[in-house]
């Protein structure tokens, strides 16, 4: 009551008018949402942008928690690290570095760390039956710039996860190479098995804007907002759509710059 008191009359008029269109539920889902990005990417951009950030301690766990940066495939599926894969990728770099032991959901690498998030596949029965999904996240030193041999790197671990049998050939695995350099023309995406296994390379730059972009991703979360069950759906329904259509042509310039 004491915080209405102090309200002018043109910020009562305007909360009297948020309050005819959203519920306070829906409002609160918003914006808690909304503060929880902006403050995972106003931390991403100040780790990323220092030299002194450590991968594991650090970047790892905030790159964990914004999967939906890298895509809205993303948003809705709920992936956990895998321990097990981490393991195997540990073992395959015979490497005992200091920390490694603190941390057993982030594999030490010679030159950075590797994070692995999957997601089950499930048979007719809902019986777990395998992985559907892995993301393998990768993560440079500052001094390292991604190349061929990087990329290389991260399909030598996944050919090893094959071996080991912790995936499938129907897995579907997205490696993404983060640093802060890439090397001249070693930004493609290189793919293997058919396509079902795809390696990006990217610069920290790149996934904050990506990240940006996305922060108004809200709609499933607000779906039962008042302003949605109103007759300008039609409307808005049609504004996703061009939404949608200029996101995928942003993607498409993305991919081809």
């Amino acid at each position: 009551m004491h915080q209405l008191h102090a309200l002018n009359p043109d910020q009562i008029d305007d909360l009297h008018s948020i309050l005819e269109d959203w519920n306070v539920e829906a409002a609160k889902t918003v914006l808690d949402e909304l503060q929880w990005r902006i403050k995972l990417i106003d931390e991403l951009q100040e780790k990323t942008a220092s030299s002194a950030t450590l991968e594991v301690q650090e970047l790892q766990p905030l790159f964990e928690r914004g999967l939906w940066i890298f895509g809205p495939e993303f948003e809705t599926i709920e992936f956990s690290s895998n321990r097990g894969m981490t393991t195997v990728i540990q073992k395959l770099c015979n490497k005992q570095m200091k920390g490694s032991l603190n941390r057993p959901d982030f594999a030490i690498l010679p030159d950075g760390t590797a994070g692995l998030y999957s997601y089950p596949d499930y048979g007719e029965d809902h019986s777990e039956i395998g992985v559907a999904r892995l993301v393998i996240l990768e993560l440079k030193k500052p001094t390292v710039k991604i190349g061929d041999d990087e990329k290389s790197q991260s399909w030598k671990y996944v050919k090893e996860l094959y071996a080991k049998g912790c995936i499938g050939n129907e897995t579907k695995v997205s490696c993404y190479v983060l640093g802060s350099l890439i090397e001249q023309n070693e930004n493609d995406e290189t793919t293997h098995k058919d396509g079902k296994v795809t390696i990006r390379p990217l610069l920290f730059n790149t996934v904050l804007t990506r990240a940006k972009s996305r922060v108004l991703k809200l709609y499933d979360k607000v779906k039962t907002a008042p302003f949605l069950q109103k007759e300008e759906i039609d409307s808005f329904l049609k504004y996703e759509e061009v939404t949608n259509v200029n996101a995928e042509l942003f993607k498409q310039i993305e991919d081809a710059s």
